[in-house]
């Protein structure tokens, strides 16, 4: 076979600038090596014997294969690092030449190239991998068998690591049957690395419990053999948890009892034994490890996330204080600490892990709970000063949300005076913020009756030029009416926004929704059509305008393209699968609609879905499963005016005289 690339001649001159040794016609000056050099055998094969047109030649293919090799065009970077391996004998070569033929699923110049490699490096246990792959997939099994048998010396000595090499071999050919293979090799059963392998793949395989005798057998020959191997002890808990997880537990907790694990054995199991919650048995080991070691951080972390997992807080409270105090995992261990200490009611424990955790992951959480415990103890200056430290070490974002934090604290102490500073001082600084307009009209609802509350809406509004911030402010402000039951007040406040900017969808779109508990379906309607007109791909008024001619029982061919086309864009929105289901249930199609409405349902039990869901089963002669939709609903919302509606048109469910 040719493996040389037939235009090579393109690339010469640029091999000449790229490579030092390029061909030249001046003479070429060979240097003798010293002593020391001689005592150690080169890298690779000299190539000084070789004419400058075929080193040229040798370059060439050597740049043009890796260039090959980088954009996936195997076939040529498998032809021409197998010419350089063969011009240069090159482990690295032949090595690159047989992993590319096999991508390429060549196993014939595949085994080439390793017969090569093995030449220039008869112990590296790679080549004799990918000899075995490519033997065995293509059926040669006894060509396959002779490389395992000498591959198996060349295996790391430790049990684990072994199986690990194993493996990886196994996994990376699927031409390859390697399950066949290892059992054909291992019958009788003679190793145990070989049946703990083949224990794995079936293991891992698509129908387990089928091969659940077989991979016993292999495990138990295991384990019998290699009483502390420590992979087929974890495989043999992973098969007994086919059948229940109590099996898997009860044989690790049998295998720790017994004792003859070593102490880096012993706290594997005791980690197998926490990352399946099994936290008193996995006590047992970690407690065995710090006998022998007891400064062994990583064994006392995980002691004390059992003793928090158990709730035994106490004793998590105190390994958690030792780690944080070692700076060990300072982060979690603070908080875990401080979260533990609260729990047992030891404040002054608490206040200090608190204050312990870096800024990180746990930072945010730890000042605002910090604060929290300072307030419910009275100590609200404390508090405040907490938060106000930590606001000086974060980035935008997290200080925003510390400051409402802090507000809001403030606020539900009734400290209204100093909230009010607060975000009078805040708004000084940055007069743009909308989140501060939130947070001043946050208190302003909270401390003034509606009618001032709306006086203070349209005076922020006024009194601010950029129009965005009036749209948020006014949006804002209807949202905390809303949220007073004032729905005609809110309705008005928009109205009159949207009266000046007729063409601002946020203020059209708002205004629409702020229509709905009114009933101007009227009004709604005209709204959200002007929203499509002016942005015909906006979604959500795609959506509400469907769902509102569905919910008035008209244009129901509309409606139902209205809202498939937003569920298009946006298909696990839980509003528009209520609405999908909303608008079959409307034409009839009560199969449909169960599927939409069951799929909003299971992601939100909102008493809007369970009203609808309610009613589709009621419809479907499923009511029995419809009163215990809304008996729900209506205890987490006794007072929610959609499902008492929904219940009044349905008197004989008897739900709201239960």
């Amino acid at each position: 076979m040719n493996r040389l690339f037939s235009a090579k001649t393109l690339f010469v001159s640029i091999c000449c600038v790229l490579l030092a040794s390029c061909a030249t016609t001046q003479p070429q000056k060979i240097e003798t090596p010293t002593a020391s050099s001689t005592s150690q055998a080169p890298e690779h094969p000299s190539v000084a014997n070789l004419s400058a047109e075929d080193r040229s030649q040798l370059y060439f293919s050597i740049l043009l294969a890796d260039i090959a090799n980088k954009q996936k065009l195997y076939d040529v970077a498998q032809s021409n690092y197998f010419y350089a391996a063969e011009q240069t004998g090159s482990k690295e070569l032949s090595s690159r030449a047989a992993m590319v033929a096999l991508i390429e699923r060549d196993y014939n110049n595949s085994l080439e190239a390793t017969e090569l490699w093995m030449a220039s490096a008869p112990d590296d246990k790679n080549a004799y991998k990918i000899a075995l792959i490519a033997s065995l997939a293509q059926g040669h099994t006894e060509q396959a068998t002779a490389y395992l048998h000498q591959l198996l010396p060349l295996l790391p000595e430790n049990e684990d690591e072994k199986l690990y090499e194993l493996l990886r071999m196994a996994s990376f050919q699927e031409e390859a049957d390697f399950v066949a293979f290892f059992e054909q090799v291992n019958t009788p059963l003679e190793s145990p690395h070989i049946a703990t392998a083949e224990a794995y793949l079936r293991l891992k395989s698509g129908q387990p419990l089928e091969q659940f005798a077989r991979i016993q057998q292999l495990l138990d020959y295991t384990l019998a053999e290699r009483p502390n191997f420590l992979s087929a002890i974890e495989l043999k808990g992973e098969a007994l948890a086919l059948h229940s997880k109590e099996k898997r537990q009860q044989y690790l907790s049998q295998v720790l009892q017994n004792n003859k694990l070593s102490l880096e054995q012993t706290y594997k199991i005791g980690e197998l034994l926490y990352t399946q919650r099994s936290f008193s048995e996995a006590l047992i080991a970690f407690k065995r490890v710090l006998k022998e070691r007891p400064q062994d951080q990583q064994t006392l972390f995980l002691e004390a996330s059992s003793y928090y997992a158990m709730e035994d807080y106490q004793k998590a409270s105190e390994h958690f204080w030792q780690l944080a105090k070692n700076n060990y995992k300072k982060e979690i261990s603070s908080y875990y600490c401080a979260d533990s200490a609260a729990r047992v009611n030891d404040f002054v424990k608490a206040y200090s892990c608190y204050e312990m955790v870096p800024v990180g992951r746990y930072y945010m959480t730890a000042r605002t709970e910090l604060a929290q415990l300072y307030a419910e103890k009275d100590m609200m200056q404390a508090s405040v000063n907490s938060l106000r430290q930590a606001q000086r070490k974060v980035g935008l974002d997290d200080r925003q949300r510390l400051l409402e934090f802090e507000i809001n604290l403030l606020t539900q102490a009734g400290d209204y005076e100093q909230a009010e500073r607060r975000i009078t001082s805040a708004l000084q600084v940055s007069p743009n913020k909308p989140f501060l307009f939130y947070l001043k009209l946050q208190l302003l609802n909270q401390t003034q009756s509606v009618t001032e509350f709306v006086q203070s809406v349209k005076t922020l509004r006024a009194n601010s030029e950029a129009e965005q911030l009036k749209v948020d402010i006014t949006l804002i402000g209807a949202n905390f009416l809303q949220g007073r039951n004032s729905y005609l007040i809110a309705y008005q406040l928009i109205e009159e926004a949207a009266a000046e900017h007729p063409d601002n969808i946020e203020l059209l779109y708002s205004k629409a929704l702020a229509a709905e508990p009114l009933e101007y379906y009227s009004s709604m309607e005209r709204d959200l059509r002007q929203v499509l007109k002016i942005d015909p791909d906006h979604h959500h008024a795609k959506n509400s305008l469907g769902y509102t001619l569905a919910d008035l029982n008209r244009s129901l061919d509309e409606a139902k393209e209205l809202i498939e086309s937003a569920y298009k864009e946006q298909p696990d929105n839980v509003a528009i699968q209520d609405s999908m289901g909303w608008v079959h249930y409307r034409l009839g199609n009560y199969d449909e609609a169960l599927k939409f409405l069951e799929m909003a349902y299971e992601q939100e039990a909102t008493p809007e879905i369970a009203s609808h869901l309610g009613e589709v089963l009621w419809n479907m002669d499923l009511q029995e499963r419809a009163i215990d939709v809304w008996q729900k609903a209506l205890r987490m919302n006794p007072n929610n005016q959609y499902i008492l509606r929904t219940l009044r048109r349905f008197p004989e469910a008897k739900v709201l005289t239960d």
